[in-house]
Order: C-alpha cells, then sequence, then structure tokens
C-alpha cells in the first residue's frame, strides 16, 4: 500500500484557503494593524517583515496605494510558508485588531470537512466531548492493527528495556532554521550553567505514549511533536534517546537507565520531555502510561534528586510535561468582566491552616537540596486541558520549537518559556478555549544558555 506523504509546514488546505481567498482578506483588513501584532506575538519577525515590505524596485512605477496592497498580499503569502501554527496564528492576529470577518472566513475551511481538529489530551469515554476538542482520523500511514484490533503507532524509536543506544534515525516534517550562537553567553549576577562542550552538550530523553488500550484515546498529531523536537536538539548538539507507547514499568527502568549512564554523567545538561495523557486528582498531577497505568508526576520529579540521579547534581534539568492538568476548557474571563478583590477574596476559605516556620541560617555543610537546578515546564495550568491539532502537533510543543529555533542562539531558557508561554496563550479554539502555559524554578539560581553551534571544549 502506498503510504501518503506527510505534510510539511502549513497544512495544504489552509495553504490553499489563503491563496484562494488573498484578495478578499486583503479588503476586509488593515494591513497597518496586522502587520504589527504579527510582530508582535512573533508570527513574523522584524526582518521578515522588512523582507515583505522590500518590493526592491517593483514598486518604483507604483502609487503609494498601490504599493501597500502589494505588501499587503505578500505579508499574507508570506505567512503560508511560516510553519503549521502559522495559521490559527494569523486567526489569533486578525481576532485580535477585531478583523472578524476575516476570522470567519479563516475558520471556515475547517468547518467543511470534519469540524475544528482540536483535541483535548485528556478525552475519555465518560467525558462529554466538547465540539471544541474533537478527536480526528490520524494519517493512514502512522497507525496499524495488532492482534486485538487496537490502533498502534508504526514509528519505531528506541526499544524499551534494550540497550541504551542514542537515536541518529532522521526524521519526517518541518526542519527549522535553529539559528547558531557565536560565542557562549554568561551572566556575572547570577551565573550561568556551562554549555561549552562539543560533544556533551546535552542528553534528551523524550518520551512520546501515543496508543492506548482505549483506541479512541490515540494522540493522534502527536508524532509531529517528536519529530519537531528530535530535529531542534540535534541541532542543539543533543544525544537523544526518543521512545514511544511505554508502560509505566518501561518508563521507569529506561528512566534510571539513562539517569544512571555514562552520557548522564558526561552531559552539562538533561532535558526530558513527557508527551501523554494527563489528569488532576485533587491537588496531584497525574499521567497515563502505555498500559493505562496512571501515576503521580511528583514520583516522576523525585528521580531527579540528587540521591537517586547524582550525575546530575549541579546541572541543569528541564522536564516538560505538555499534559492536560484537569479537564475544564479555559474559556478565560472577558476584558473588564473580572471580579472585585473584594468579591473575590470572600470566596476564599476563611479556614487558614497554621503556618509552621523553619529558620534558617548559613550553611557550612557540603550536603546539597534533594531537588534542585531545575525546572518543570507544563502547557497548561492546574484544572484545565491543554490542546493538540491533529495534523499538525500540540499548540505548546511546536511553539516551544518554534521559539527555541529562533532565540536560543542569545536568549536564555526562562525567558524564552515566557515567550512560549505568552504566544499559547493568544492561540483559541473555534469556540474560544485558550490554555496558560506555566513553569516551576526548583533551585534554577542560574541562566541556562544552550549556545547552539558554538563550543569550546
Amino acid at each position: 500500500m502506498q503510504h501518503s506523504r506527510r505534510e510539511i509546514g502549513m497544512l495544504q488546505k489552509h495553504r490553499d484557503h489563503i491563496n484562494e481567498h488573498l484578495d478578499e482578506l486583503v479588503k476586509c483588513t488593515n494591513y497597518t494593524r496586522i502587520r504589527e501584532e504579527c510582530v508582535r506575538i512573533n508570527l513574523l519577525s522584524p526582518d521578515m517583515l522588512r523582507n515583505v515590505e522590500d518590493l526592491s524596485g517593483a514598486g518604483f512605477n507604483m502609487s503609494k496605494e498601490d504599493s501597500q496592497l502589494e505588501q499587503h498580499r505578500r505579508l499574507l503569502i508570506k505567512i503560508t510558508k511560516r510553519g503549521p501554527a502559522a495559521y490559527n496564528q494569523l486567526i489569533t492576529v486578525l481576532r485580535n485588531v477585531g478583523s472578524l470577518q476575516a476570522v470567519k472566513l479563516l475558520e471556515d475551511v475547517s468547518e467543511q470537512n470534519s469540524g475544528s481538529p482540536f483535541i483535548s489530551i485528556n478525552e475519555r469515554k465518560i467525558t462529554r466531548k466538547s465540539a471544541d476538542i474533537v478527536d480526528t482520523p490520524s494519517p493512514a500511514p502512522t497507525a496499524t492493527a495488532d492482534r486485538d484490533g487496537a490502533c498502534v503507532s508504526k514509528r519505531e524509536y528506541n526499544e524499551a528495556g534494550g540497550t541504551l543506544i542514542p537515536y541518529t534515525e532522521p526524521v519526517d516534517g518541518q526542519k527549522r532554521d535553529v539559528k547558531k550562537s557565536d560565542r557562549v553567553h554568561t551572566d556575572e549576577v547570577v551565573g550561568t550553567y556551562n554549555m561549552q562542550s562539543q560533544h556533551y552538550r546535552g542528553v534528551l530523553l523524550m518520551i512520546n505514549i501515543i496508543d492506548f488500550p482505549d483506541t479512541e484515546r490515540k494522540r493522534n498529531g502527536a508524532e509531529v511533536d517528536s519529530d519537531s523536537l528530535i530535529h531542534l536538539f540535534r541541532e542543539m548538539g543533543f544525544t537523544i534517546f526518543a521512545y514511544n507507547n511505554m508502560n509505566q514499568e518501561q518508563f521507569f527502568d529506561t528512566l534510571g537507565k539513562v539517569t544512571s549512564s555514562k552520557y548522564a554523567q558526561q552531559t552539562e545538561c538533561f532535558v526530558m520531555v513527557l508527551m501523554t495523557h494527563g489528569e488532576r486528582v485533587g491537588e496531584m498531577d497525574k499521567v497515563e502510561f502505555g498500559d493505562g497505568s496512571v501515576v503521580d508526576v511528583h514520583k516522576i520529579k523525585n528521580y531527579f534528586q540528587a540521591s537517586v540521579s547524582p550525575y546530575l547534581v549541579h546541572k541543569p534539568k528541564v522536564l516538560i510535561f505538555p499534559f492536560c492538568r484537569g479537564r475544564e476548557a479555559d474559556l478565560g474571563q472577558r476584558i473588564n468582566h473580572f471580579d472585585s478583590i473584594g468579591t473575590a477574596a470572600s470566596r476564599l476559605s476563611r479556614q487558614e491552616e497554621t503556618v509552621v516556620e523553619t529558620e534558617g541560617r548559613p550553611s557550612i555543610y557540603t550536603n546539597v537540596p534533594s531537588l534542585s537546578d531545575t525546572l518543570v515546564c507544563y502547557a497548561s495550568t492546574p484544572g484545565y486541558v491543554t490542546h493538540r491539532d491533529a495534523e499538525s502537533g500540540s499548540w505548546y510543543i511546536q511553539t516551544f520549537c518554534d521559539m527555541m529555533a529562533d532565540h536560543a542562539h542569545n536568549t536564555p531558557v526562562e525567558d524564552i518559556l515566557k515567550k512560549t508561554n505568552e504566544l499559547v496563550g493568544h492561540m483559541r479554539t473555534s469556540k474560544g478555549s485558550m490554555q496558560t502555559g506555566s513553569f516551576d524554578n526548583l533551585g534554577f539560581n542560574k541562566k541556562l544558555y544552550f549556545n547552539p553551534g558554538f563550543y569550546t571544549e
């Protein structure tokens, strides 16, 4: 059977829709306002905008009005070449500047077929599916049937339980142009983590759980995120271990092997990305594995304590958890319709727990904190779902890869995460659902510059 080709960049149907309605979009939008908003949310960089507006002699005989019309058209055409998330970002731009007619025109293309492609990572049979968060069939070549009829991803990465060997196979999908550093960046005030080795720059442990016992909960589009992450961190100079569809026992066995390996001992930095279904029970975040088992995220974080992973002590550790942290769709608040401080405060419990404080003193010992030098990154805030496009990947991972490619050469990772969270916060489903990324700093007291392409040792 001939496999259909995976689309790279913006989906062809979205690119065609913009091109077919180009004149109509130009007529119903204000060029000055959308050009500014495109730069503000980083859909286009200032350099890209300058290239769009540079008519290079073509507009010499044009009137001012015709020149701006041509620039307007070129801007929209440029956006069609800006990757899989650009279509939804353009809708966000248009909504932000009040071009609702253009928003409706672009949203129509998704409603002509099977509805919105956005998926809640937390979909379950017991939950009524939202019209905003509808699963759609995955492309035929990414799945096959096993003996029990389950839909199983065909992509082969590292073998769970096998010998620990870096993953070096080529990947599909968009190949981002990762800007390279021209020096090792430092910060004299807070200090910087060492990131200057050519061969031991970093380790990426990536686990992507796509298939589950309930075949309706397959995470369609998730392989796009794997490809993006592998390509990105290869460009960063990282050694990569990539796995699919692990059960809980395999996950912890692999995590233990990697964190106690020579790769962890030699590395300057450790990044782990765990992509799967998530849930929040009480005040605890939980994740699900390919066998349907569930574990507290806290147990995973504990593997990075100094007593468990001594090879990673004093090294920067970035843990990325882009799964749901609840079942609620974040519909936000209407501007100027917030509760007053007094009303909000009245909703808080009047019974407060006693706070027990321990006085600190300057340490003269050689011990280290149990868990430090760690960033824990989430794609949403507690209680809320995250969103993934069935064909172009998740909002958070795709935006994170964009920001890393554009800024890791001269920007510390915490600022990159802030920019990622800002841009994801601008995105909406057709029903207005959004998500807010966040991260926890656990003794991550220095700046981490990835310095891609530059090394001194």
